[in-house]
């Protein structure tokens, strides 16, 4: 302001002051081309890339936040595994570097006052995110072998992903930026389900890194089959809500119905069985949301599917799928995994309130797996397939509560803001529902793996956040309506 207040009331110290800002602009615009130059020859040119965008980047994010989501969920998913260093530098900058930053352009543009907008007041879900991440960095003080490297899983697999919540709940989204975020869902879906289709028609095309379960399972670039059906099946309902209700040409309506179609194709192409019962039930859960949509699909997709398999286009995928349910190795390997639940519950009945310790799952759980019945006898050392069952042994009744206390916090005040809801259109009730039916899907899944992928984990957030927006914004518009005297 005094700078603005000597421009206008002194034109000659105006001049002397715009020549020192070219001069300090020059020097520093040479400086940095000198450190750019010096990364390149270095071999550090993500380094240099980020220094030169970074100026653009925190106007886009002070402008438009949101941006910073958009952009995780479209490269994040690149980067979750990789054997490139440069896509690990890349990792540092998108997974670890930008959901942080971006809360914290926020957070200072609010206390200096540079932008006008109002941040909404957080609350108990907020406070018990919190609670969770102090009580899992005591477990990994105190339990811990090894605190370094739990300290960094930490950062990623919590703290990250509750950024990206933050930075919904702190945004407070509208209908119109949900649409904005439809475009990077399909590329998104498109993105996976190709790469997910290459490595079993073509994985000399894909990195290594990528390939891990291939030819047994389908993962796309995310390491795991349950979050690569949590990936499609996120994008899929989403793009299917977007295209029920939302006003579109007849083509751009059915690319969209085509692409919900993909994302089915992609849960049944997992060869996950886990993966197949959550679709079901979202299935199940859509048909009562749109029932003639679900009808008409069905009497569509049915006779195509029908044809493929009769063509043999199919056969092999069927063939495969039906070993996945009935041949003995697939028998075999659900009964192996009986021995590392007992163990989860027995760890969990020896130590009930803070558990074993963050990250202490595989250090600990040989010593308590033993012969389940007469079924199964552990012969090698399962890992663990249950997310909520490794909570339960790892941190015991205090991290449990603590993880899943904000998803009941939101359910809780959901049933109370559905009614307030418009009943029809892209922001409603259905809109809502579809958000629910996203987590059970996570819920579903997670109880037959443990969920320690980045890109999963975000989206959970992610989905928690959104849900959070809506009944809010919902529950805080029926408190300031005036009050109507009889």
């Amino acid at each position: 302001m005094s700078i603005a207040g000597s421009i206008f009331n002194h034109q000659q110290k105006s001049r002397k002051l715009t020549r020192q800002q070219l001069l300090f602009l020059s020097l520093f615009g040479l400086g940095l081309c000198v450190v750019v130059a010096y990364l390149v020859v270095a071999d550090l040119w993500p380094f240099a890339v980020a220094i030169v965008l970074a100026l653009p980047v925190f106007v886009l994010l002070h402008r438009y936040p949101l941006a910073g989501l958009f952009v995780w969920l479209l490269l994040a998913q690149f980067l979750v595994v990789t054997d490139s260093s440069m896509l690990r530098r890349m990792y540092w900058l998108i997974h670890r570097a930008l959901p942080p930053i971006t809360i914290g352009i926020i957070l200072l543009s609010h206390m200096l006052h540079i932008h006008k907008r109002k941040l909404p007041k957080l609350g108990g879900a907020e406070l018990l995110m919190a609670g969770y991440l102090v009580v899992t960095q005591l477990s990994v003080i105190y339990l811990s072998d090894d605190v370094s490297a739990n300290a960094i899983y930490i950062y990623d697999r919590i703290f990250v992903p509750m950024c990206l919540y933050l930075l919904i709940r702190l945004m407070h989204p509208t209908e119109q930026d949900l649409r904005r975020l439809i475009p990077f869902l399909i590329l998104v879906l498109l993105a996976q389900s190709v790469i997910g289709i290459l490595s079993w028609s073509a994985p000399q095309m894909l990195p290594g890194a990528w390939l891990d379960r291939a030819g047994s399972r389908t993962t796309g670039s995310l390491q795991s089959y349950s979050v690569f059906t949590v990936v499609v099946v996120t994008c899929g309902l989403l793009i299917l809500q977007s295209a029920l209700n939302h006003d579109m040409g007849k083509t751009r309506r059915r690319l969209q119905y085509l692409l919900f179609g993909l994302a089915c194709f992609m849960i049944f192409f997992s060869f996950s069985r886990g993966s197949w019962l959550a679709g079901l039930v979202v299935l199940i859960g859509l048909a009562a949301l749109y029932r003639r949509f679900i009808i008409r699909f069905a009497l569509v997709t049915i006779p195509v599917v029908a044809i493929l398999l009769s063509a043999g286009a199919l056969g092999a995928y069927a063939d495969w799928a039906s070993q996945r349910f009935y041949s003995e190795q697939s028998e075999e390997a659900a009964l192996s995994r009986l021995p590392i639940y007992y163990a989860s519950y027995r760890m969990f009945e020896e130590k009930p309130v803070v558990g074993w310790g963050y990250g202490n799952f595989d250090r600990f759980d040989r010593l308590f797996q033993e012969r389940v019945g007469d079924l199964v006898n552990p012969v090698k050392d399962h890992a663990s397939h249950n997310l909520y069952l490794t909570i339960l042994a790892e941190q015991g009744i205090v991290g449990i509560f603590f993880y899943l206390a904000p998803m009941f916090w939101w359910l809780v005040l959901s049933v109370r803001a559905y009614s307030k809801l418009p009943a029809e259109g892209f922001w409603s009730r259905k809109l809502l529902v579809i958000f629910w039916l996203l987590l059970l899907f996570h819920f579903i899944v997670n109880n037959f793996s443990n969920m320690r992928v980045v890109y999963g984990l975000g989206l959970w957030w992610i989905t928690l956040g959104f849900i959070g927006v809506m009944v809010s914004r919902s529950l805080s518009a029926e408190a300031n309506q005036p009050e109507v005297r009889q």
